[in-house]
């Protein structure tokens, strides 16, 4: 009798000590390989990436862990998507703005001419659609991805010139470097776009071989060193008046997670929204006040008339692209009814959208939380 309860007791208690070591073994390991857009040493643009990386390290005891490749590091920037979604690499850091080739919609997701500030982004993300387009936009392209917006980096400078802007008339033959939905809007005025890398803005200025040019965020040029190219930067950037960064996850890699990082994930990047809202907004001051108090740069608005037929030039780009492709239609449509004053209503009654919207998680409350590129 006694040796049965010693043999129970034994037993028991090995049976409680194999329970405790189960409950205290560390959660496994997961490692998402994850190439970036922009070094992360470059202050607003690549920084965020990396505090990504070590908030999810912390924040789940180094049961998440983002092992960053920097721009070259064996992925392009304008190869993220791609690889993100045939499964070639686990995860991506990048703006979207990098497919509108490929999915014209996608620019407006990453900041567009006359668009919306970051709060604007942060809320549409958080209390309208826009979490819910911004997913189709890539189901829709059979794109293989479950995407987060996760971070912003500022707004772009409104760019340096040479000489002052003093009507439309100067900025006809404008060189001016200058990309995308916002060379369009240009080009309707007049100027002429040039094609050319971010390292060789300085060179191209020195040479007279462009008269302007609209590079990055004042913080991001003022390290590039621009002041010592041009003397006059215009205020606010027009082209793009917010970078909306997005945290790209294999769709299979990102069921694999399971709910409990699913969820981490997801609230991290929902307060990287929040902190770096701020912390960006402080950074292009800082750098502004560079600019005008050490380094002589006269920073100017553009006349009335000027911001006037930019906005009509840009009128005309966006009804272009909404002809083109209709999703591009529906998502601008959408932003500037919720930056009107609200939810579009027709948009909520949408089963697509409403049914997209339910897979998504309630946004989580805030929390404390040389570049490569176009």
């Amino acid at each position: 009798m006694r040796c049965a309860a010693f043999q129970a007791l034994v037993a028991g208690g090995l049976w409680l000590a194999l329970l405790a070591e189960t409950i205290a073994a560390p959660a496994q390991t997961v490692t998402l390989e994850t190439p970036v857009a922009y070094g992360t040493h470059v202050p607003g643009l690549g920084t965020p990436a990396r505090d990504l990386a070590r908030l999810l390290r912390e924040r789940s005891d180094g049961a998440i862990q983002l092992e960053l490749k920097e721009p070259g590091d064996g992925t392009a920037p304008f190869e993220i998507l791609d690889k993100v979604s045939d499964g070639k690499v686990d995860a991506g850091f990048s703006t979207a703005g990098y497919w509108a080739a490929k999915l014209p919609a996608a620019s407006l997701f990453s900041g567009y001419p006359f668009g919306p500030t970051a709060k604007e982004y942060r809320d549409w993300f958080n209390r309208g659609h826009g979490r819910a387009l911004y997913q189709e936009m890539y189901d829709q392209a059979k794109v293989k991805v479950h995407v987060i917006p996760c971070a912003f980096g500022g707004a772009e400078a409104g760019g340096w010139f040479v000489d002052e802007i003093t009507s439309v008339d100067d900025l006809d033959g404008l060189r001016i470097r200058i990309f995308g939905l916002g060379a369009r809007v240009m080009m309707r005025l007049g100027a002429v776009p040039v094609l050319l890398p971010g390292s060789q803005i300085g060179e191209a200025f020195s040479e007279g071989k462009i008269d302007a040019a609209e590079a990055y965020t004042p913080a991001v040029d003022r390290a590039n060193s621009l002041q010592d190219s041009a003397k006059i930067l215009y205020q606010p950037g027009w082209i793009q008046p917010a970078t909306v960064f997005e945290f790209l996850i294999n769709k299979d890699r990102w069921d694999s997670l399971g709910p409990e990082r699913q969820s981490l994930i997801e609230r991290t990047c929902g307060e990287m929204l929040q902190k770096t809202l701020s912390a960006s907004t402080n950074l292009q001051a800082a750098a502004l006040t560079a600019f005008a108090n050490q380094d002589s740069v006269r920073i100017l608005s553009l006349p009335d008339d000027v911001e006037e037929a930019l906005r009509e030039g840009w009128k005309q780009v966006a009804e272009e692209e909404g002809v083109r492709d209709y999703l591009f239609k529906e998502v601008l449509e959408d932003i500037e009814a919720f930056r009107s004053g609200g939810v579009d209503g027709e948009n909520a009654a949408n089963p697509k959208v409403r049914k997209a919207e339910e897979a998504i998680p309630p946004p989580p409350p805030p929390g404390d939380a040389t570049p490569v590129g176009p």
